[in-house]
């Protein structure tokens, strides 16, 4: 029996979810996405995102074993999908066909799809530049290898800093970040609704975004902060951070990301790492500054559908 005959792909399961976690783990790095390492959060995950699991995703198998899978997130309000695929086995024809699967589902969504690719992904860029996929973008992934210590943050003068206190915050915070981020490549505004799923999810917490507001208790800076196991340790990440356009050039942006540098320290994180735009040279500077250093690049390739 041929290799093809033998794999079977179809659409994910709830029941797939633990063969699932498991391909995961030994795919190791890969794509966009820094996956949980244990089912509790995948589970969150998957069901906080803006996938329709069941629908967006496809397992491989063969011989009843899970070897690949391909996720599709779609973003109709900016007219495209996201693309992910991974296998723990070697060969271009499994991921062509994780591919093809992921193509023809993200067409259904929108005229656009992106693709993601790590850069220890080096068979699989030529297998996407190959299929007609261009490269628009890329993004460092950066973690802090010096230190972990205290940082000043200082806050200037007339504004305030703290953490979230509750949910009726959530319009504010929803403002903040859609209008500090709806310039920047491939951003999708987030509803209040989805910023709400996203602190009620499991093991998150309003205390995870830490704010800075100035003297007319005016929301002005942001950093949302998230914490993972991975491999039995803690891992403290800086997510989205941002200043209000109009309160940018006032010493906000090093502040804002010193001051949740220090609140991820407070819950004795062992290391911390985020993600940035290649293209945004100051915020590049100041997590430079403050030890963080690239570990991995992330490429975007785009192909009309």
């Amino acid at each position: 029996m041929s290799i093809q005959a033998r794999l079977q792909i179809r659409n994910f399961k709830w029941s797939d979810l633990d063969a699932l976690q498991q391909l995961l783990n030994d795919v190791g790095r890969h794509g966009h996405h820094d996956w949980a390492d244990n089912v509790e959060e995948l589970r969150s995950q998957l069901e906080s995102s803006r996938v329709n699991p069941k629908q967006n995703i496809a397992v491989l198998k063969e011989n009843d074993e899970l070897i690949g899978y391909a996720i599709v997130e779609p973003e109709a309000n900016i007219g495209r999908s996201i693309i992910g695929i991974g296998s723990n086995i070697f060969g271009l024809d499994i991921r062509k066909r994780l591919i093809d699967w992921a193509t023809n589902r993200a067409k259904a969504e929108a005229p656009i799809a992106h693709l993601t690719t790590r850069d220890n992904e080096v068979e699989l860029e030529q297998l996407v530049e190959q299929l007609g996929w261009t490269k628009v973008r890329k993004y460092l992934k950066l973690k802090l290898v010096s230190e972990l210590k205290p940082m000043d943050a200082v806050i200037p003068n007339g504004f305030s800093l703290r953490t979230m206190l509750g949910l009726d915050e959530v319009p504010e915070v929803t403002y903040l970040q859609n209008t500090v981020f709806n310039e920047h490549f491939g951003y999708s505004a987030n509803t209040e609704e989805e910023i709400q799923a996203h602190l009620l999810s499991p093991g998150a917490s309003v205390d995870d975004i830490v704010m800075i507001h100035d003297s007319y208790e005016q929301l002005v800076a942001y950093c949302w902060t998230q914490i993972h196991d991975r491999d039995g340790s803690s891992v403290g990440r800086i997510g989205m951070t941002g200043v209000l356009p109009s309160a940018r050039k006032k010493g906000l942006g090093r502040a804002i990301a010193e001051a949740g540098y220090n609140h991820l320290l407070k819950q004795n994180v062992s290391s911390m790492e985020l993600d940035v735009d290649s293209e945004n040279a100051p915020a590049i500077r100041v997590y430079s500054s403050i030890g963080f250093v690239e570990n991995s690049q992330v490429n975007w390739w785009e192909r009309p559908l």
